[in-house]
């Protein structure tokens, strides 16, 4: 079993035995058979099946707002791969079927990592901070808050860590994550964004200093004809006529201070396709919510402590949606 990263192709590849002619690939996605491919094959060489692509389609990530229950956003993935000597995976089935399970999840590999990328077993699903005598992790929240991170269990399975608003560190699969706590008190509580990062796993990541919001608007107009059949007409009436008016809302995001290690997670924030963001409920600011967001944002200078001295982000948000609600 392996826990592979779906936004990266995965090659399912065996080598064909002889007499056959014909090889047959089933996919199974959370215990349903999905895909039944079919394709020529030559004794001796070896078959190739790309399968992420089709299993990325059963593959929506979720999140809740108790970091204690959030999803794992993950799709159990089984493929089986038989040969046949006639095309078409006609006759008798050559030999024994091969058999494999996978977890799936909405992550990625990079180019100088190679092929079928995977998450390790007893792994914690954000990016360390590297160093040569080892890896350490550390994450940033504000004081007082609780919050949760992700990892893998000895069976490589997704599993959830939530912490408490007390504590400064905790440890999971023999690893310690060490909480850090920021006071962010002069601009508010700060801004929780929640992101699918580079393993497919939610991630928290706080933005501590001021939000600037915006509402943009759009709209067409036409030229009407306003006279009445006498003549007259009402100079209360628009002969420039607006219509299909709407408005989209986006919210700059100052990140606070952070180590030069948090620059892979202000990259892995641009590259996601998955991004939240919890907020006061407009009519119940005691109460939150969860909206979706696009990131507007699309480059950034990675920063040093050498070259910039303090490192922080400014973020371009937009929410996902139209503000007047036009969903059919």
């Amino acid at each position: 079993m392996a826990t592979i990263l779906l936004r990266s192709p995965r090659y399912e590849t065996l080598t064909t035995p002889s007499g056959a002619v014909s090889a047959k690939l089933e996919l199974t996605i959370d215990s349903t058979l999905r895909y039944v491919i079919i394709k020529d094959c030559t004794a001796g060489s070896p078959i190739l099946f790309e399968i992420a692509e089709l299993c990325r389609d059963y593959l929506t990530p979720a999140v809740t707002l108790d970091p204690a229950n959030y999803p794992s956003n993950s799709i159990a993935i089984s493929r089986a791969i038989k040969f046949y000597p006639q095309a078409n995976a006609g006759g008798t089935q050559v030999g024994t079927t091969d058999t494999a399970t996978h977890i799936g999840l909405d992550g990625y590999g990079t180019f100088n990592e190679g092929s079928n990328p995977t998450v390790g077993t007893r792994t914690m699903l954000f990016t360390p901070k590297y160093a040569a005598s080892g890896n350490t992790f550390e994450i940033f929240v504000p004081t007082n808050t609780a919050g949760a991170f992700q990892y893998t269990d000895s069976s490589g399975a997704i599993q959830n860590n939530d912490f408490t608003a007390g504590d400064t560190s905790d440890t999971v699969e023999t690893t310690t994550v060490i909480i850090t706590r920021i006071d962010c008190t002069k601009y508010g509580a700060g801004r929780k964004i929640i992101f699918i990062n580079r393993y497919g796993a939610l991630q928290e990541l706080w933005f501590f200093l001021k939000e600037v919001n915006t509402t943009n608007v759009k709209s067409d107009k036409y030229q009407r004809n306003i006279i009445s059949t006498t003549g007259t007409y009402s100079n209360l009436n628009h002969p420039i006529k607006t219509f299909d008016k709407q408005g989209k809302v986006s919210h700059s995001l100052s990140s606070g201070f952070y180590p030069e290690s948090a620059n892979a997670w202000f990259e892995e924030l641009l590259l996601s396709e998955y991004v939240w963001m919890v907020r006061p409920r407009f009519a119940s600011p005691s109460s939150n919510e969860i909206v979706p967001l696009t990131v507007k944002t699309s480059n950034i200078t990675h920063k040093t402590s050498l070259n910039d001295k303090l490192i922080q982000y400014t973020i371009q948000f937009e929410e996902a949606f139209d503000y007047i609600n036009n969903v059919r």
